[in-house]
């Protein structure tokens, strides 16, 4: 069903990896995806994959205070969690971020780069119009899961190495179903709903700010997050000659609503292509 989408969308799916050091000198990485909007650079992905560069802004102002009152009393207790070092990679390389608008509630991030990282990229998005979708769609999620990511950190030349043979991350499509909208309120500002589109499959691990597309590969939403919901009921399975109860749950998946990235791509007049 899914197989002309794929071919669509597997071209302006891109794996996004954030890699952080700690106070500590421990490495960590995290993996998700993120989609290629113009030939200007433009880029979109779930704001949450960014964590790492909101916690190392104000990691930086407390390590600063730390520096500057270690020698007394007053000085902060060093956490070794606190992130010294970080970097952005798309497809596996190092960007400056151009431009950018963030929007934590929303879960929307869009970033402008330099459109030579992205030579060779031809096709791109539509976006379905957020007044011509219905529930009861068949839609599927892109992205990168069951990958873990070891990056390496040389503090000589402070920057990160990634696993080699690690690229290209192989893609991972998951079906489900259109199945609701959930407005959670309106944003700071009371200008938007914050809206989000539900689907009968969860997103993966990796997944992410990932699309989520129709059987045409135009996208619905972008993932978000997940919501456990209880079906009410429980289960019995017998361990060890005990029968044991417990709670059964149904795990859907949430993207950011159309109308959300329309507006907003509107908002910053960022060039897309629509879909009807």
């Amino acid at each position: 069903m899914f197989n002309k989408a794929y071919n669509i969308a597997n071209k302006y799916t891109h794996p996004l990896i954030v890699a952080m050091r700690f106070y500590d000198n421990t490495v960590d990485s995290g993996l998700g995806s993120f989609v290629v909007l113009n030939n200007e650079g433009w880029v979109i992905t779930a704001a949450h994959n960014l964590g790492a560069a909101f916690a190392f802004n104000q990691h930086k102002d407390e390590m600063k205070i730390h520096e500057q009152n270690k020698d007394q009393n007053t000085s902060l207790i060093p956490n070794s969690k606190w992130i010294t070092d970080f970097a952005i990679l798309l497809s596996g390389q190092k960007i400056n971020i151009i431009e950018s608008h963030i929007y934590q509630e929303h879960d929307l991030a869009f970033l402008r780069i330099d459109p030579q990282i992205l030579h060779g990229q031809t096709i791109f998005p539509k976006i379905k119009k957020a007044n011509n979708i219905s529930p009861g769609t068949s839609l599927c999620k892109l992205g990168f899961p069951f990958v873990e990511v070891r990056a390496t950190f040389n503090p000589s030349t402070k920057d990160f190495t990634l696993p080699p043979n690690l690229l290209p991350i192989p893609l991972f499509p998951i079906e489900g179903i259109y199945t609701r909208n959930m407005k959670m309120g309106k944003s700071k500002d009371g200008t938007m709903d914050v809206l989000f589109l539900e689907t009968s499959s969860p997103g993966l691990k990796g997944q992410s700010g990932g699309p989520i597309f129709d059987v045409e590969g135009n996208i619905y939403a972008i993932q978000s997050q997940n919501v456990t919901l209880p079906l009410g009921f429980k289960g019995t399975i017998e361990v060890n000659g005990q029968v044991i109860e417990e709670n059964q749950f149904f795990n859907v998946g949430i993207g950011v609503h159309p109308f959300t990235i329309e507006t907003l791509l509107n908002k910053h007049q960022i060039k897309y292509q629509s879909a009807e």
